[in-house]
């Protein structure tokens, strides 16, 4: 953020949640999914995408999109697929036993795993500004964005993403 920035960055929604270790279903109508800074196995976005898979799976994903462009371009990073995803997620009730199964099936080194991780960062930070911002884990002067501005913004944030993701290879 600038100098003349005044959003305040939290790290827990504006609508609080609490997250249990053996959480099965998710209903993404009632709430964000986690942070996409938040990290499971070392990996940041993960999190979310879990969030996102339960939700896909319980049939409450609201108005979340699985798998988004993002998550495309997560999973091709990592050499995932949805598939896998759901599967892992399915067969495994804990956040530290999924993080651990998604981690053995990377086939890279730790080294690998933390560049790409970081690339995946730095490549999507605009995009996370605005996931931040759209699920209320940013509030202040300029948020929420004035109604005029809302459907535009995200027409392009829609078409910025999918290209980016289609065209990002790592």
């Amino acid at each position: 953020m600038g100098p003349f920035s005044y959003a305040i960055v939290r790290a827990v929604p504006l609508h609080p949640r609490a997250y249990s270790n053996e959480q099965i279903s998710m209903d993404l109508r009632q709430r964000p999914p986690r942070r996409w800074s938040e990290s499971l196995g070392g990996l940041i976005w993960l999190p979310r995408l879990i969030d996102k898979v339960r939700a896909f799976q319980a049939g409450t994903l609201g108005a979340y999109a699985y798998p988004s462009a993002l998550d495309r371009s997560f999973m091709r990073s990592f050499h995932l697929t949805p598939a896998l995803i759901e599967r892992l997620v399915r067969e495994n009730s804990s956040e530290e036993s999924l993080g651990r199964a998604v981690r053995a099936l990377i086939p890279m080194t730790d080294e690998e795993i933390d560049h790409r991780t970081e690339l995946f960062r730095r490549n999507y930070r605009l995009a996370f500004a605005l996931l931040d911002r759209d699920d209320g884990y940013i509030s202040g002067i300029g948020y929420p964005l004035p109604r005029f501005l809302q459907a535009p913004l995200w027409r392009w944030y829609q078409r910025w993403s999918s290209r980016k993701a289609s065209a990002t290879t790592i």
